[in-house]
């Protein structure tokens, strides 16, 4: 895992000229990595700071007429595929909000399941059905309980089958002794 770094600015402008060109090039070697490995057409637009607050000449990378070629053929895309391949803070933020919602909703389904659980074991050995305050605690605990049969239910006809399918006659061990003294 990265090591916490505080990002303030840098007043020394030697320390921060030296950082940006350092920073510069770790951020080139990452496009160059992520355009071979991954086969994908890429450039980048540095502008860099200078000292009298003009405006600089921009460093292009890999070249001005490569970068000129993919921003041309990215302004030639129609519009709805354009907007498909953008995204703003804003756009970012809310998928991962909703992404985190749906998080949240199956955590609280989960929650809500290990309760009824809880106090359907709870049930079971107080027999006591005063602490389901409400019909919908009823319901989830009958539904729950549905469930579970099902599962119990399945798990009797996979034990009771072979391999092929068919069904396996074993009767219960008092039948089988009932049957034997007759």
């Amino acid at each position: 895992m990265g090591r916490m770094v505080d990002y303030e600015f840098i007043a020394d402008e030697r320390v921060r000229r030296q950082t940006f060109r350092k920073r510069k090039a770790g951020l080139l070697k990452k496009l160059s990595e992520l355009k071979a490995l991954c086969s994908v057409d890429a450039f980048a637009i540095i502008y860099p700071t200078t000292t009298t607050g003009s405006v600089a000449q921009p460093d292009v990378w890999p070249s001005p007429s490569e970068a000129n070629h993919l921003l041309q053929r990215f302004k030639n895309l129609p519009s709805p595929q354009q907007a498909a391949n953008m995204m703003n803070q804003e756009k970012f933020l809310r998928q991962n909000i909703l992404r985190v919602s749906k998080n949240f909703d199956k955590e609280k389904q989960k929650n809500r399941r290990v309760d009824i659980e809880q106090q359907m074991t709870k049930l079971l050995f107080e027999k006591n059905l005063h602490d389901f305050s409400n019909l919908d605690d009823l319901r989830d605990v009958a539904s729950l309980l549905d469930e579970k049969i099902n599962l119990v239910n399945e798990k009797i006809e996979n034990i009771t089958r072979d391999e092929n399918g068919n069904e396996i006659r074993s009767g219960s061990r008092r039948g089988k002794e009932k049957q034997q003294s007759i």
